[in-house]
């Protein structure tokens, strides 16, 4: 059995794309990393991308790979689409299994971070006192008080392209781990991502297929040269419009943002081909009259963990000028330790703002059981939910209740069955 180690080339994504050429029988094999000539070091660097062809099955055996510092693309790519390929066409059979400990890392010296409406800085302090000290972008009024608001605080992302003639200014859907878009029957499973540039995993279009045994480890910052920055968008799990029939189970870990997000947002904004990078994370158009917008038929089990970023939530539906529904999540327990404050455990729907609107049948058919929720929110209902179920939850936080409703009508034909509250509150409204 031949693997990427019983090839020479100048440079490591050199070497895996002369082995995944002559991939026997649909199967590559990415073992640790070995050569004569560089003994020291044990995992693959790579400087762009390695792309799965149609009928592939990546393994790979107790390794690591990692971003190089000249690296601006993610881990992983279905092979049908990248910059300016456009249509993208649907791609099938495409697998990523991890065997053993496998991991992904970012660069130490990332070239951007977060999502495509951050702009990238350099330096990108995550302190206030820093931000203050650095960031030209601190308006004057709060400098002179000594302070930082929340738009200051999340409106850049470090990336050494920060100013560089030629580079895109702003994060984009290359700071994703693992990009798959128009795939069907696909696998990713039994990985550890570390400290990604964005979004861990992002499955756009894509069916029938399943994620599981993915350990996630980002925070929304990384020390870099000795200060900590900020890196934007680190959501673990990504589905985006047209995804359906899908499985996420068994994830662990803590991300920067979301730890799983089904987010059908059809934005109305100037269209773009397949393939742009300026200002989107998406690889696909935002054509809504050739796509689907939606998404259903999910389901997520045996989560166990928390956003460690502060200020997101473990599971996001959120459907803005597009519809969620058939949705099964059972089984997450909110491991946010003892004196941290996280955005939330799930969010549904949120306000009519830059997202778009919630349709007031955006979601329906939900269903949600055996939940621990340990952060200062819990359930939170932001837009429109209906037809749906919610069973087996327990709350340990003092300060919040099981749900809470935002919407007047936001909460309709819901079923409601051993739900617990320490403080005995289960169900409250603040319709504003």
């Amino acid at each position: 059995m031949k693997t990427v180690n019983d090839y020479s080339a100048k440079t490591d994504s050199e070497r895996i794309e002369a082995a995944l050429k002559d991939a026997e029988n649909g199967i590559f094999y990415l073992p640790r990393r070995s050569c004569e000539t560089e003994p020291e070091r044990d995992y693959w660097l790579i400087d762009r991308a390695i792309l799965i062809p149609a009928d592939t099955t990546v393994i790979l055996q107790n390794c690591k790979i990692k971003l190089s510092d000249s690296c601006r693309d993610n881990f992983f790519r279905s092979a049908n689409c990248g910059i300016g390929i456009d249509p993208i066409q649907p791609i099938d059979n495409i697998h990523i299994k991890g065997i053993g400990h496998c991991v992904l890392e970012g660069a130490d010296h990332p070239r951007a971070t977060g999502d495509g409406g951050k702009i990238l800085a350099n330096p990108c302090p995550k302190r206030s006192e820093d931000l203050l000290q650095y960031a030209d972008w601190i308006s004057d009024e709060h400098r002179a008080a000594g302070v930082t608001v929340f738009d200051e605080e999340h409106s850049h992302s470090f990336g050494t392209d920060a100013g560089k003639s030629g580079e895109s200014q702003f994060g984009d859907w290359r700071g994703i781990g693992i990009l798959f878009a128009k795939a069907t029957h696909f696998s990713i499973e039994n990985l550890s991502i570390v400290c990604s540039h964005g979004w861990g995993i992002s499955l756009e279009d894509c069916s029938f297929g399943n994620v599981e045994k993915i350990e996630f480890d980002s925070c929304m910052e990384k020390t870099v040269d000795g200060m900590r920055q900020n890196t934007e968008n680190q959501d673990g799990i990504d589905l985006r419009n047209g995804c359906h029939d899908i499985v996420i189970s068994d994830i662990t870990g803590g991300t920067g943002d979301d730890l799983i997000a089904l987010t059908a947002i059809a934005d109305r904004r100037k269209p773009r081909p397949d393939g742009a990078v300026e200002h989107t994370t998406h690889i696909m158009s935002n054509d809504w009259e050739k796509r689907d917008p939606n998404i259903h038929d999910i389901v997520i089990r045996n989560v166990v963990g928390y956003s460690k970023g502060g200020i997101c939530f473990i599971i996001r539906l959120l459907p803005a000028n597009a519809k969620i529904w058939n949705v099964v999540i059972d089984g997450v327990v909110d491991t946010s330790p003892e004196g941290f404050d996280p955005g939330g455990v799930l969010l549904l729907g949120s306000g009519d703002g830059e997202y778009g609107k919630n349709p007031v049948d955006g979601m329906r058919y939900i269903t949600v059981s055996n939940m621990i929720c340990n952060s200062h929110r819990g359930i939170i209902v932001g837009g429109y939910i209906s037809d749906s179920s919610f069973s087996n939850i327990v709350n340990r936080n003092q300060d919040t209740s099981v749900i809470t409703i935002y919407r007047k009508d936001g909460f309709r034909n819901i079923e409601l069955s051993n739900l617990v509250s320490v403080n005995g509150r289960i169900v409250e409204e603040r319709v504003k």
